[in-house]
């Protein structure tokens, strides 16, 4: 139930069998579980009490150093009038024996001590971070031990150790495995203190390096331009442009390519890329060059697009034959392609206003059974009528749909091996020795509650084999068993690309392992009472909670929308005197068993408000109902298509189909046909 976000009845289950039981160990992680559960529901105070209480009561217990690190975390809680309190917590449990993640704790250690305006303690505790013979041990406690170095020699105005500790987190951070974007950034981090001691020749140095290692993330596109376009080989260049959208730099690249590289293999690419580039910037003489690059790039992801957007433009200017004429094509000569699919899509519409309704029919079923699952996989299984696959029936077999078992397990370790994926580890080859350290880390982190370092520390696991898809599915699950599930989430995505680039790229097509860890039933005996009780789809409120939050109960926007349903404070008192909720208050919208309630509710009348019609709500829950009948040019009964078309704010359109396509993955992983 804790991780179901239900606190309260977690708190009461914990504490009735720590008073019920006859066992001592067994009272012990009750009461501990009761502590770790208060503080998750931001109840520092009772936490306090119970940990202190545990620490006196169980002083040899193995789990000291948890209860101790919760203890602090439970002080910080309260804010800086604390901050003394922490240290003194924090250091005793450095006490304790074999403490798993010791830099952590000095990390924290030191920040309070800085705040305190106690500098010369506080850098201390930094150095013994960094010295320490078993803080750095793992490249993710040196990152972090680096990271927080590296602010406060910002703070110092000290150039030469900024220049010498951000060079050296860059190389941690690759060795951790962070995603490009962030090592970029990270990599520009070193480019400015370099520059800031007056050392061009290194700032330049990993100018080059994000260029090469990184191109496709915006800071290449930074390091670009002041290295000087010129000076940086087209090809590099043009990646760099189009990741950007920056498409008249990767036009020019990639015309430079074509006039000076007559013999290059990837020719048939380039124009491809050039035509894409050209069809963005609006080129009269786009269209043609869309048609004849696609055929010089059979099979390849670049010809696809391009034969999708020649197609994409045939159709809005009206010429419907010539649109189906490519959008056949795409589906016969490139099928593994994200294009293919949604090409059958189109074809379904347009046929049978051609005439041909049965080669219609055929075109709109494939659609709705290949993958990738998008949008138009949504729209053909409404068009053709099928209905919806449902939840199971009652709630104790929703909850336990959303169970990893052994059978997936076996099955997904099958599938790795008859693809030649699964290498030398699999679900249980974690007690590798080389993996005892980051993954006794990873347990200790996530257990303690440090879940932003526990992030890290997955990472690094994941990065020592490779990111293999079954390493990446084990560690993802250790995550989400841990309690952190936006996450492991994260790393089930990772894992779909991982997948989609050894080409597997339907949803349909991989295990039920991959799909689950993706698209977890987060929540999923909270959202299943209330989905029951508001007589709405619980997998349309999993998929707007995946959109708004992605699972974190604890968010806050730009906007101050909170917790896991992303509600302004105007129309969570609303469905509170609603639905009324005893003793509500604002802050009550971070706690899952609040908000999934409440979205739940406000969904469900947003489905009613406008007679049904999904997409309309969805629309709704995100801009307000104000524009979605002019959207809809007051039709009820709007074509779907024309209505997501018709939406006038970006963010609410790709909303609406990020919603819509969730929804339908969920239905289809966990569904009951």
């Amino acid at each position: 139930m804790r991780l179901d976000g239900d606190y309260r009845n977690a708190y009461l289950a914990f504490h009735g069998l720590a008073m019920s039981t006859r066992d001592r160990d067994t009272r012990a992680l009750a009461t501990l579980g009761s502590a770790e559960t208060l503080l998750t529901d931001s109840n520092p105070g009772q936490a306090l009490e119970i940990l202190d209480e545990w620490i006196d009561a169980y002083p040899e217990h193995p789990q000291q150093y948890t209860a101790r690190c919760l203890r602090a975390r439970s002080l910080e809680l309260f804010g800086p009038s604390k901050r003394p309190d922490c240290v003194t917590a924090y250091r005793e449990a450095l006490y304790v024996a074999n403490p798993a993640h010791p830099e952590v704790l000095r990390v924290r250690i030191a920040n309070h001590l800085f705040a305190l305006g106690q500098s010369s303690d506080a850098w201390q505790e930094l150095q013994l971070a960094a010295s320490g013979p078993t803080n750095t041990a793992t490249e993710a406690g040196r990152l972090l031990v680096l990271n927080a170095l590296n602010s406060r020699y910002i703070e110092a105005r000290d150039s030469v150790r900024v220049a010498s500790t951000a060079s050296a987190a860059l190389d941690a951070a690759v060795m951790v495995g962070r995603i490009p974007v962030e090592i970029a950034e990270i990599a520009w981090s070193a480019v400015t203190a370099a520059l800031a001691i007056g050392d061009n020749e290194t700032a330049n140095q990993i100018r080059w390096r994000i260029v090469a290692e990184w191109p496709e993330t915006p800071t290449a596109f930074l390091a670009l331009n002041e290295l000087g376009s010129s000076i940086v080989p087209a090809w590099v260049r043009a990646r760099i442009a189009i990741a950007n959208s920056k498409w008249m730099t990767a036009r020019d690249a990639l015309d430079w390519l074509l006039a000076n590289s007559p013999t290059d293999p990837n020719r048939g690419r380039i124009r491809a890329m050039r035509a894409v580039a050209a069809n963005a910037l609006g080129d009269p003489g786009a269209g043609a060059q869309l048609d004849s690059s696609a055929a010089e790039a059979p099979g390849d992801t670049w010809g696809a697009r391009a034969l999708w957007e020649a197609a994409e433009g045939r159709r809005d200017s009206g010429d419907f034959a010539g649109a189906a004429t490519r959008y056949a094509k795409l589906a016969t000569d490139f099928p593994g392609s994200s294009e293919a699919s949604r090409a059958l899509y189109r074809l379904g519409r347009l046929l049978p206003e051609l005439g041909d309704v049965a080669s219609g029919n055929r075109a709109m079923n494939s659609a709705a059974d290949l993958g990738p699952v998008g949008f138009h996989t949504y729209r053909a299984r409404v068009i053709l009528g099928r209905r919806p696959a449902r939840p199971p029936s009652t709630l104790p077999a929703f909850i336990a749909s959303g169970a990893l078992n052994e059978s997936d397990w076996r099955t997904w370790e099958d599938w790795l091996a008859k693809r030649g994926l699964i290498g030398t580890d699999v679900r249980n080859g974690l007690g590798a020795a080389d993996l005892a350290k980051p993954l006794n880390r990873l347990d200790s982190l996530l257990a303690t509650g440090f879940v932003e370092e526990a992030e890290d520390a997955a990472r690094e696991v994941c990065q020592l084999r490779q990111f293999s898809p079954s390493v990446v599915a084990s560690v993802a699950a250790r995550v989400q068993s841990g309690g952190h599930i936006p996450f492991s989430m994260s790393l089930g995505h990772r894992l779909l690309r991982i997948l989609a680039d050894a080409g597997e790229a339907s949803l349909l097509a991989i295990p039920n392992v991959a799909r689950k860890l993706a698209y977890p039933l987060a929540y999923g005996r909270l959202v299943g009472a209330s989905a029951t009780r508001s007589t709405v789809d619980p997998y349309l409120v999993m998929a707007v909670m995946k959109q708004e939050s992605w699972f974190r109960p604890e968010v806050t926007s730009a906007a101050n929308a909170r917790g896991l349903t992303q509600f302004i404070r105007p129309t969570a008192e609303s469905v509170a005197r609603e639905l009324n909720w005893p003793n509500w208050n604002w802050d009550d919208m971070t706690r899952p068993y609040v908000s999934v309630p409440f979205g739940a509710h406000h969904l469900a009348q947003l489905i009613e408000i406008f007679r049904g019609n999904v997409l309309f709500a969805i629309a709704s829950y995100n801009a307000g109902p104000g524009p979605i009948l002019r959207w809809a040019n007051g039709d009820y009964r709007r074509d779907d298509d024309l209505f997501v078309a018709g939406i006038t704010y970006r963010e609410t359109r790709e909303y609406v189909t990020s919603v819509a396509t969730y929804a339908e993955c969920y239905r289809e992983i966990y569904g009951v046909s």
